[in-house]
């Protein structure tokens, strides 16, 4: 009796867990030009290497974002910004999932480490993750400055980029 238990608990939990595949959403960043406008890039793509058990807090794993699939309102902005994140030699950023912490509810700290522009430094977001059926959505927040990735902010003429970068993630991930 107890090994059909244990057995039927286990495979309960194998229905859950497993691989989670990017299926939409939108990975912002936003930013401003002190004295002029506001910059709010984003990407609509991302390459998961997630995979979580039946329980929130087993995500595990990292999420990337190609840095050629930043786009903004500008194509001559996106330009410039690819310039200065040096896209062909960084191609990519890496957040890196260590641990999740229940905050209550649905609410999550994730804690990890961010790589960007060749450097990788701890991180974490605060937001929530949610299950319906076999998706798994992550709506989350955090910010980052660039100089601390080795990203020089952007000067034209009389006009500079802020330092500061918010990041916006919500994402739905199928199993």
């Amino acid at each position: 009796m107890i090994k059909m238990s244990v057995l039927a608990v286990l495979a309960c939990g194998m229905v859950y867990a497993g691989p989670l595949s990017f299926e939409s959403g939108t990975i912002k960043a936003h930013t401003e030009v002190f004295g002029d406008s506001t910059i709010d890039p984003m990407a609509k793509k991302a390459t998961s290497h997630l995979s979580m058990d039946a329980n929130p807090s087993t995500l595990k794993g990292s999420i990337e974002v190609s840095m050629n699939d930043l786009f903004s309102d500008n194509k001559k902005r996106d330009e410039h910004m690819q310039e200065s994140l040096e896209s062909s030699v960084f191609p990519k950023a890496v957040f890196d999932v260590k641990e999740v912490v229940a905050k209550g509810g649905s609410n999550y700290t994730l804690k990890g480490t961010m790589s960007l522009h060749g450097v990788t430094k701890p991180m974490s977001f605060d937001g929530s993750i949610s299950e319906e059926g076999d998706k798994v959505h992550i709506k989350a927040a955090s910010g980052l400055k660039m100089t601390e990735f080795g990203i020089k902010p952007i000067k034209l003429m009389f006009l500079t980029v802020r330092d500061q970068v918010d990041l916006n993630v919500d994402v739905a991930l199928k199993r």
